[in-house]
């Protein structure tokens, strides 16, 4: 028997828990015994219980449970967060099951892992049987009003989505605030900035919540527009001064901006707010690594990676930057380390090209080659930095690795063949060219080369740019798409496409030069390349789990089969 929602559709979770099935995860036989008992208790009549993870997910595997109520530690290895993780990445754990965790701590490490894995109910020991309950319950109001949208998600059918969203929104219905943030997430996922801001917008309006005007900060950053996001963030900021996403959104803005002092500045207030959260001390580390101040991102670095090595919020960017930064403190074991624990990862997940990238670049530090072998490795490198995946992380990583190894084993990279071409792709502004030169401040010459390279693309576009106003827009937009198409450069990408949007009329197949541009803005506008700190595919600050629309595609350049 299903319930039915506030729609209409019909929602998988039985009317009550009598009909219910459940089963119990729990390594210590007296607290499985009582959780049994409290569910036979509240109506539960099937109630199955097993001691360890592996029993667990062969449970899952073979019968359908409505309810999974899991410890988060077991003596013989594994935890619940784990399993939760395992079940969501696998798809075999439908929508309609609710999953609780039940913990013996509520650090802010686990409560941050617990809202990153989407877990439905979080429990700390001790607690009532009546607490429990009440969490059940909520959890299944919560779905069965749900439900009809995450079906439309994961049948893919975002518009029908959106659209119930909003007339849940409309209404009021049941569960309407939930409703209304999904479809303001689904629109911002889809890059639909416009309908998304003024939906964060409304909510905001209709109930300020700081989430709805921090999604509006996040629409128009996302759309391009920092200076805008800053003056919501600041509004935001002294609305609600103690909310530590506001500070890594705006932090965010300040990167954009090029104001990387304030950004350290605004993502050191983000963790001191939370001085447990791993995530917020990657990031303040990544950035303090990339604008010079070693000491001060390893010790961030390091603390992070003592609290959660382990844990689904720690990035193996950090251990990137670890390994760097022991390789130029000449300590090879710990260098050792963290190489071994990338190339780990990376044999764990063999699907994820950043994974991928992280464990090729760091064996250049781990064996440099000899000079006779340098050139045919600088060749495969500069292969990769073509990629549309290759981001400007990887740069930045890349120019680091480059820098180290001039230095220290006096094994200098063509210039012609890696610096200058990342150079002329990541240095989309005067800012950026100084970040990237900060990233090689190890060896000079590769940041006056990176420095001369924002230069170069000045006089590039503006030469083009130039033409246009001469009454040559066609000449304009063919040495622009020239430019963009040399150099992969989001800035003379976004320049051709903002040229031939003004000048549509007068050029000649203008539909053929749409689709060539689009194309290249798809790979390389400025969407692929903004600064950023960290795996993007972990949940955006103040945003919400969005189950398949989190599941990223694999980069274009990937989707053949082959790697450049």
């Amino acid at each position: 028997m299903s319930t039915t929602g506030a729609l209409g559709v019909a929602a998988p979770l039985p009317a009550d828990m009598s009909r219910s099935s459940a089963l119990v995860v729990d390594a210590n036989p007296t607290t499985r015994l009582t959780l049994v008992g409290q569910l036979r208790g509240f109506g539960y009549l099937s109630v199955s219980q097993v001691s360890r993870i592996a029993d667990a997910r062969r449970e899952i595997e073979r019968h359908p449970f409505d309810l999974v109520v899991c410890s988060d530690t077991f003596p013989r290895g594994g935890s619940g967060q784990a399993l939760l993780d395992d079940l969501r990445r696998s798809g075999l754990l439908p929508y309609g099951t609710i999953f609780i965790l039940i913990t013996d701590e509520a650090t802010y490490l686990k409560v941050a892992e617990a809202a990153e894995s989407s877990v439905d109910s979080y429990l700390v020991r001790p607690y009532s049987a009546g607490s429990l309950y009440d969490r059940i319950e909520q959890a299944r109001r919560r779905k069965a009003a749900l439900w009809d949208i995450h079906r439309a998600l994961e049948e893919r059918r975002y518009d029908d989505a959106i659209e119930l969203c909003l007339q849940r929104f409309a209404e009021r219905g049941s569960q309407w605030l939930s409703a209304a943030r999904w479809g303001a997430e689904i629109l911002l996922r889809l890059g639909r900035f416009g309908q998304a801001q003024a939906l964060f917008q409304s909510i905001w309006d209709t109930d300020p919540q700081p989430w709805a005007l921090l999604g509006v900060a996040r629409c128009q950053l996302d759309s391009g527009a920092p200076a805008a996001a800053m003056q919501t963030l600041r509004q935001l900021i002294e609305a609600a001064p103690d909310y530590p996403d506001a500070y890594d959104v705006l932090g965010r803005a300040q990167m954009e901006l090029g104001q990387f002092d304030d950004a350290l500045d605004s993502l050191g207030k983000a963790l001191q707010a939370t001085p447990m959260a791993i995530g917020r001390q990657q990031r303040l580390g990544m950035l303090a690594f990339f604008l010079g101040n070693r000491d001060k991102a390893i010790e961030l670095l390091q603390r992070a990676a003592a609290l959660g090595l382990d844990s689904k919020m720690f990035d193996a960017e950090s251990l990137m930057l670890l390994a760097i930064a022991a390789f130029e403190r000449h300590d090879d074991a710990e260098l050792e380390r963290h190489r071994a624990e990338l190339h780990k990862r990376a044999r764990a997940n063999p699907e994820d090209e950043r994974l991928q990238r992280f464990a090729r670049h760091i064996d250049l530090l781990a064996s440099p080659p000899p000079s006779d072998a340098a050139a045919a490795m600088f060749a495969d490198i500069a292969a990769d930095t073509a990629c549309p995946g290759f981001d400007m992380e990887a740069a930045c990583n890349l120019l680091a690795i480059l820098a180290a190894l001039a230095r220290h084993t006096g094994l200098p990279a063509p210039d012609d063949l890696l610096v200058t071409p990342v150079g002329l792709r990541f240095a989309t502004s005067k800012a950026m060219g100084e970040l990237l030169a900060s990233a090689a401040a190890h060896h000079s010459p590769y940041a006056q080369r990176l420095r001369e390279c924002e230069v170069t693309m000045v006089q590039r576009i503006e030469a083009a740019l130039r033409r246009a106003s001469d009454g040559e827009p066609v000449l304009a937009l063919a040495e622009l798409v020239a430019v963009a198409d040399d150099t992969h450069n989001a800035r003379a990408v976004e320049s051709a496409w903002l040229l031939l949007q003004r000048y549509r009329d007068t050029i000649p197949n203008a539909q053929r030069w749409q689709e060539r541009i689009g194309s290249l803005r798809q790979a390389y506008g400025t969407m692929r390349n903004r600064p950023a700190l960290g795996d993007p595919r972990l949940r955006p600050a103040g945003g919400v789990n969005l189950g398949p629309m989190d599941r990223l595609p694999m980069p274009a350049c990937l989707q053949d089969g082959t790697r450049p």
